[in-house]
């Protein structure tokens, strides 16, 4: 079986930068990545990102250093900002681990690493089990943290949901465990898919009532002709949200609901004016550091009544 080394890169950000990067790491598609606080100097935080050898040659690696110099406002030829290591196959996951650690979001659920015991005192908890194999989202990014808070604040009992973008599958998990009977779970990567798939078997020991689908929303809504869901759960980039919500309106049902998450806040008035121009009525927004959580409803057509004199 072919193995699968890793670069693995680091460098220093001021801490307020923290958000920026992960913004242009997700937007590239970059997603094994951990931030180290520093105690000697709490101002700022090491950035750790892990690459799979095969996929990024010398060329590709020099293309990244220069978005990160152009993001940063850094000229990294005069100093060694940018330290590259390579990583095993099987020290992977032990370099990937020691940055995990149970994290609690909103009220009611906790985000654990399958590997980690849970603790008594989290019992009453709704507990998302993840293992971090492929890395797609672990709950502690702002734009999931912020899904999962307007989650738990819905009846989701006996509803059909749509996890757009799925990753790691914690929606779609969070969903199954409050009570969702239908869950389809899209994602253009299937690693991701695989990931989903897995991350729920770990959760609920089987993949009842989970449908995936590999690619593209609006090539999968079209192919599949998704309709008639409850709730559609969004966590992606702003660019790629704005093409999708017409499509989304056609696949809710009356007073069906969308949660946008993935968007900074300088984007969330745009993407509410598009939600608009679309017939989707505004329920709430949220916001977390620099990110914004936007939920939506497909508002009931009202009946036609024929009034005879």
């Amino acid at each position: 079986m072919e193995t699968k080394d890793w670069y693995k890169l680091t460098f220093l950000v001021e801490s307020d930068l923290e958000e920026i990067i992960i913004w242009k790491l997700t937007e590239l598609g970059i997603f094994s990545f951990s931030f180290e606080y520093l105690i000697k100097t709490e101002n700022k935080k090491k950035v750790n990102i892990w690459l799979p050898i095969k996929d990024w040659e010398e060329s590709s690696r020099n293309d990244f250093e220069k978005i990160i110099s152009k993001l940063l406002y850094i000229s990294a030829t005069k100093n060694r900002f940018f330290d590259w290591s390579i990583i095993k196959e099987e020290d992977w996951l032990t370099s990937w681990k020691k940055y995990w650690a149970p994290e609690l979001v909103g009220n009611h659920f906790l985000v654990l690493p399958c590997w980690i015991n849970l603790n008594e005192k989290f019992n009453d908890k709704q507990i998302i089990k993840i293992d971090p194999g492929a890395a797609f989202g672990t709950g502690s990014h702002p734009s999931t943290y912020l899904c999962l808070e307007r989650m738990e604040n819905i009846l989701f009992t006996d509803t059909k949901v749509l996890d757009i973008g799925s990753g790691s599958g914690i929606l779609s998990i969070a969903a199954r465990l409050l009570g969702a009977k239908e869950i389809c779970a899209v994602d253009n990567d299937y690693l991701a898919i695989n990931s989903t798939k897995s991350n729920f078997q770990l959760n609920f020991g089987n993949l009842n009532n989970l449908n995936t689908y590999l690619g593209t929303f609006n090539e999968v809504f079209l192919k599949h002709k998704l309709k008639k869901f409850d709730f559609v759960l969004c966590n992606i980039l702003a660019e790629v949200i704005k093409e999708m919500i017409p499509n989304i309106y056609k696949c809710l049902k009356n007073n069906g609901e969308v949660i946008f998450s993935g968007i900074l806040n300088s984007q969330k008035d745009e993407i509410i004016k598009i939600l608009i121009q679309n017939n989707l009525k505004l329920l709430n927004v949220s916001t977390r550091k620099d990110w914004a959580c936007i939920s939506a409803q497909k508002p009931a057509i009202l009946p036609k009544y024929k009034f005879y004199l």
